[in-house]
């Protein structure tokens, strides 16, 4: 026997549309930052030269890696002593272009924040609140809903 009261599974479960509690402590002043769109992308993505820095590394990591099995490591056949050695050359050489390349287009993060923070000057400027607002602040919360 089916209970009409009870829903199906393929049933969605109602929606209970209450407003919710909102709690507010009042504050000084606030601060409000405008950011442009590239800087809330490199905010959010980082710089775009961290993956040079990154591939850097792991070319550092494998010429050293190789320097160390030629320097350790005897070979049967000159080819592979010969390999070993053209990926330390290139290796370094690719790792210090990339180097080069991530530090003259590096942007860090902390000068994008501290002039996204410059943009506020040091005289308080204020803003007037719109008569809306002050009147919505000042009204009781009488409204618990349904």
């Amino acid at each position: 026997m089916v209970d009409p009261d009870f829903p199906n599974n393929d049933e969605k479960p109602p929606i209970r549309r209450e407003k919710p509690l909102i709690r507010r402590g009042r504050v000084d002043s606030v601060n409000l930052y405008e950011v442009k769109e590239h800087e809330l992308e490199l905010l959010e993505k980082g710089a775009a030269g961290t993956l040079l820095l990154n591939l850097a590394i792991f070319l550092f990591s494998i010429a050293f890696t190789c320097i160390a099995a030629l320097a350790t490591a005897d070979f049967r056949w000159q080819i592979a002593e010969t390999i070993f050695a053209f990926i330390i050359v290139v290796g370094i050489l690719v790792g210090l272009c990339l180097i080069l390349i991530w530090w003259r287009t590096k942007v860090s993060i902390s000068e994008v924040v501290s002039t996204i923070r410059d943009r506020i000057d040091e005289e308080v400027s204020q803003t007037p609140i719109s008569e809306e607002y002050e009147a919505q602040l000042k009204k009781p919360e009488d409204d618990k809903g349904p």
